[in-house]
Order: structure tokens, then sequence, then C-alpha cells
């Protein structure tokens, strides 16, 4: 497990229409700082940033400054209603691409209501890996870096001028 060197890997999702999980990478170099730059965009007193509660000025205002991060969003869809048929497609597809990039530390926004699935999943998943990423399910207050996923799934199942402007963050979508 220590010998893996690749990225630290951050995912939240929206469920709105269709389900999509947004996938954002940071190199191990850059998430200390990116951290610290994303936590200064919450307002005074505010315990996060959170996509669906922002004006649209600010949600611009958002993107710009995460369009400084040297990080990359890989979103995939599942085009379901079925919540936990769309969750599972897309957390296997990220899965399998965590150990194809040997990424040293996978984050999912904790959901309690999957949190007890997802481990099961995860475990299925990395059960005969002889290197897997370190894991851990926290809070979008707990971990800055989940803002970005977040911000990037909503604006990528909203569309239109949303799509656009996370266009810059997103090097990948992959259907599931």
């Amino acid at each position: 497990m220590d010998r893996l060197t690749g990225p630290h890997v951050f995912v939240d999702e929206t469920k709105h229409r269709d389900y999509v999980m947004a996938a954002a990478s940071l190199s191990p170099r850059d998430v200390a700082v990116a951290r610290r730059h994303v936590r200064a965009l919450a307002l005074p007193g505010a315990e996060r940033v959170h996509f669906t509660h922002e004006r649209p000025a600010r949600r611009r205002q958002l993107l710009a400054s995460m369009r400084e991060i040297d990080v990359q969003v890989t979103l995939y869809v599942a085009r379901t209603r079925d919540h936990a048929a769309g969750r599972s497609a897309c957390l296997k597809a990220i899965l399998d691409d965590v150990v194809e990039v040997k990424a040293a530390m996978l984050v999912l926004e904790l959901d309690d209501s999957v949190a007890v699935a997802d481990r099961r999943l995860i475990a299925q998943r990395f059960r005969y890996e002889p290197d897997v990423p370190h894991y851990r399910q926290l809070r979008a207050k707990e971990e800055p870096l989940l803002w970005i996923s977040d911000a990037v799934a909503w604006c990528a199942q909203r569309g239109g001028e949303w799509a656009e402007a996370c266009a810059p963050l997103v090097v990948e979508t992959r259907l599931v």
C-alpha cells in the first residue's frame, strides 16, 4: 500500500436526473496547497461550499478559482433513475480506474444511506489487488477537496452554460 504514489482522488455525486459521480484527481504533492486554496473559498462562518446552495455569480467565482488548481476531473455517468444501480455502476468504474492509475488515496463523500454498500463494494473490488489506495469516507466539511467534485458534478448535471463553465476541469466523461 505504501508503494502507491499515484493521485489522490476525491469523489462526490449528484443524482438529479442521471446518476453522475465526479472524481477529482490531484498529484500528492499538490494536495496540501490545493486544500488550503479551496478551503479559503468558504464564506466566513460557513463549514463548506455546497454548489446547490450558491447563487449564479458565486458559482462562477468558485469555478474560476477552482480552475487555478492543477486538478483533473473525470465524470462517470449512469443514465438511470435507479440510484442504487447508478451509484454501483459509477463506483465500480471509479474503483477500476484508481487501481489502474495506482492512486494513493480515494476519498468518497460520506453518505450515511449508502456507506455500508460502498464499503462492501470497495472491499469486494480490492480483495485480490496487491496494491490498493488508502480509502476514506468523509463529510464535505471535513475535506474541502470534495467541493471540487461537488461543483463539477452539479455543473455537468445542470448542463448548458454550467457544463461549459466546468469543462476546463473535466478531462473525460465516461458513460457506465
